[in-house]
């Protein structure tokens, strides 16, 4: 015979974890949400939007550093500016936190579309195009564990006019919103290949923001209101005489507007209520934090206010988050832009050297303080690793070499490379064995 047990904490007096404890009937029910919602919703409410808008913005604000020969650095910026990369890849991954997804078109001109893109000197983009799901339809999820596009779409249907064409998936750049697991994307109600929203999981606490401030909004009008209590009221109302206590109440109004005083009848009264709204701020914030809280944007980002409590500055918070756009950087917008990287470089260069590559520029600007502070550390720790006998440790000139390329990557002596290409290094300079002493 078959028992059911179930874990958890119950108390049959106190009816906790039992069918009285109405929280224990609290489930999660998924509700669709369907692109024109979130449209709307992008659309309509500034929250909406700017929890939308701002992480991808800031992952594409600075952009990236080519690590390459000036010339070579020179001509990928420029296939890259031709394409207006940085602008495509922000709305792309604006519509893909929008709807669930987006992608990148690599319009090659190449007739069959279906095949593969490899990356080579007889390929070049014309122009990137974003397209959403409501113009790009994913296949069947590949379910062949040998095959590279296991647990995604191998090939996407796109509306090209009236005609549809089936396109191979490395000629996109796919992005998407907030992902899940791989088994729930493949029967996402949003359509094969796609992941969520970033509003499906925030939308009820923007709701509660939005409504909340409506409310407020709403509850200023009435925040002082005329009371007239005048003798007969309730029996001229009754024998038809509406008009007369209304034209009797808008005088009333009148003469109180004009000189701040007002005449009735002695048998009248008069009083005023007042609305409070003690205590509403502190609510309005408790909802506010709530939505920082599922968007992952701090409140310094996100409203463009100080941060409260001890520090109030919200330094370390704005440090989390740059922290995430970074990592959002490195592990979904890199490898999905590997393959088009490629194909400029081979645009810009010809061919593909192996030793180029790019860093994503940091997003947090150093104070001119923290500037000076890195330098003069900079400088001490060359004089420590030189020592009282340079060259014990480190031959001083590529000590000289090293140290001058950190300088030009922080940026604290304008000019500087130039300078030395000018001047020569060390080294170039023929100088003495061991190079002297750092002063």
């Amino acid at each position: 015979m078959a028992h059911q047990f179930s874990d958890g904490l119950q108390n049959y007096v106190a009816n906790l974890g039992t069918d009285r404890d109405k929280a224990a009937h609290t489930v999660y029910v998924h509700r669709h949400m369907d692109t024109q919602e979130l449209l709307t919703a992008y659309r309509n409410s500034w929250l909406a939007r700017a929890i939308v808008d701002y992480p991808a913005e800031d992952a594409t604000r600075k952009w990236r550093s080519w690590r390459a020969e000036s010339d070579q650095i020179t001509a990928i910026e420029a296939v890259e500016k031709r394409l207006g990369l940085s602008r495509k890849v922000q709305q792309a991954l604006i519509a893909a936190r929008l709807y669930g997804g987006a992608a990148l078109y690599l319009n090659t001109d190449e007739a069959d579309q279906d095949l593969p893109l490899v990356p080579g000197a007889g390929v070049e983009i014309k122009s990137l195009i974003v397209l959403t799901p409501n113009s790009l339809a994913a296949d069947d999820i590949v379910r062949d564990i040998n095959s590279p596009y296991y647990g995604r779409p191998e090939r996407y249907l796109v509306a090209s006019g009236a005609r549809q064409v089936f396109v191979h998936a490395s000629r996109f750049v796919i992005f998407q919103g907030s992902p899940i697991p791989e088994d729930a994307a493949a029967v996402s109600s949003l359509g094969q290949g796609w992941a969520d929203s970033v509003l499906q999981s925030t939308f009820d606490a923007i709701k509660q923001v939005d409504a909340t401030m409506a409310n407020m909004a709403s509850l200023v009008f009435e925040a002082k209101v005329d009371v007239f209590q005048f003798d007969g009221f309730a029996q001229g109302m009754e024998d038809g005489e509406d008009s007369l206590w209304i034209r009797r109440a808008g005088v009333q109004a009148s003469m109180k507007s004009i000189n701040g005083a007002l005449a009735m009848d002695a048998k009248d009264a008069y009083s005023q209520k007042s609305a409070s709204f003690a205590g509403l701020p502190e609510v309005v914030s408790k909802f506010m934090d709530a939505v920082s809280g599922a968007s992952r944007i701090p409140v310094t980002r996100l409203y463009g206010r100080a941060a409260v409590g001890l520090s109030g500055s919200g330094d370390g918070d704005e440090r989390v988050y740059f922290d995430r756009i970074g990592h959002m950087q490195s592990t979904e917008i890199a490898p999905a832009m590997s393959l088009l990287d490629d194909c400029i470089l081979w645009q810009a260069l010809g061919n593909r050297p192996e030793e180029i590559f790019y860093e994503w520029k940091p997003l947090r600007q150093l104070t001119e303080s923290e500037r000076a502070d890195i330098f003069v550390k900079t400088a001490n720790a060359a004089r420590s690793i030189a020592g009282a006998n340079a060259g014990d440790i480190i031959p001083v000139d590529a000590l000289s070499d090293a140290l001058v390329n950190e300088l030009t990557e922080q940026g604290v002596l304008p000019g500087l490379e130039q300078a030395i290409k000018d001047h020569g290094t060390l080294a170039e300079q023929s100088l003495p064995a061991g190079g002297g002493e750092i002063e």
